[in-house]
């Protein structure tokens, strides 16, 4: 100890001393203050806030009920919308495909239509030549 006397200046040891001796004091005096304080207060006082903090906690209480019902409706009006675009898509790809197989029916139509017309010229093409045969041979 007397070793570490030569080291720490004699002020700051006076310093650090005083300054628990205060910590101490506040330590010891902040609790009986706040006991004084609850007992200053009537029991009517006391009464009245315990019924407004209640009064308030049920308004918070019901405001959250009131805010938990909004969630579901608007989840609820959420999926109802969300349903009714799929229908719509559904449908809107329903009549693409639809509007697809008759384009489809119809390209085959033309394209049968054109078959049989160049198998009737090819027809013709073969029943000219073999006339221009037989009028050569003759």
């Amino acid at each position: 100890m007397v070793r570490l006397r030569h080291l720490i200046p004699t002020a700051l040891l006076i310093n650090l001393s005083v300054a628990g001796a205060i910590v101490l004091s506040l330590a010891a005096s902040a609790p009986a203050q706040g006991r004084k304080v609850g007992k200053n207060e009537s029991k009517a006082e006391r009464k009245d806030r315990k019924e407004t903090e209640k009064a308030v906690l049920k308004d918070e209480k019901k405001r959250r009920k009131e805010d938990l019902r909004d969630l579901k409706e608007d989840k609820k009006d959420l999926k109802e919308e969300k349903e009714r675009r799929k229908k719509g898509s559904e449908a809107l790809k329903e009549r693409r495909k639809e509007d697809l197989k008759k384009d489809l029916k119809e390209e085959r139509k033309e394209e049968r239509k054109d078959l049989k017309e160049e198998r009737k010229d090819l027809k013709d093409d073969r029943k000219a030549k073999s006339k221009a045969l037989k009028k050569r041979r003759k």
